[in-house]
């Protein structure tokens, strides 16, 4: 059977300033798709824990879901640990820093120049869309794992794993 993990980013589910709703969706979606999870961690905002563990897990799981970590802000360092846990730099993924000038045109918004860095992606990642928000998804493959890139927002997360 496949081995199946999740990891939660942020320092806010860390240390309980917010309830980690989408671990526990997550686990009772995959449970129903015969797919139980074997493991769930929580890693904080610190770049060298989350390129640890990536790449610990990557020698143990099939696929992980990693989950937080894609908004613009510095603490959001999912992309770049991926990146760095496989070696490789990081590409601007030109198609999606258009998509995000639209959708926040379409809203009356200016784009902040801190959303550029969400288009910024793994050089090997494989784009994943967010039809509901800036945050794109992406998958990578480390050693024997695929790794699935989600953002933490719950509403976004859900979709992009339905």
């Amino acid at each position: 059977m496949l081995k199946v993990e999740m990891l939660s980013t942020g320092d806010e589910v860390l240390h309980g300033q917010i309830v980690d709703t989408n671990a526990a969706w997550l686990a009772d979606f995959f449970f129903h798709q015969g797919l139980p999870l074997s493991r769930r961690n929580t890693v904080g905002d610190n770049l060298d824990d989350l390129v640890t563990i990536l790449r610990e897990r990557s020698q143990h799981a099939d696929v992980l879901i990693v989950n937080g970590g894609l908004g613009p802000t510095s603490d959001d360092l999912s992309a770049l640990a991926a990146a760095t846990a496989k070696g490789e730099g990081m590409v601007l993924h030109e198609a999606w820093l258009k998509e995000m000038e639209r959708y926040f045109h379409e809203r009356g918004r200016v784009m902040a120049p801190s959303n550029r860095k969400q288009a910024e992606l793994p050089a090997s990642a494989e784009f994943i869309n967010n039809p509901v928000g800036t945050a794109c998804g992406f998958a990578v493959q480390l050693n024997r794992c695929l790794m699935f890139f989600t953002p933490g927002v719950p509403s976004e997360f859900k979709v992009m794993v339905e």
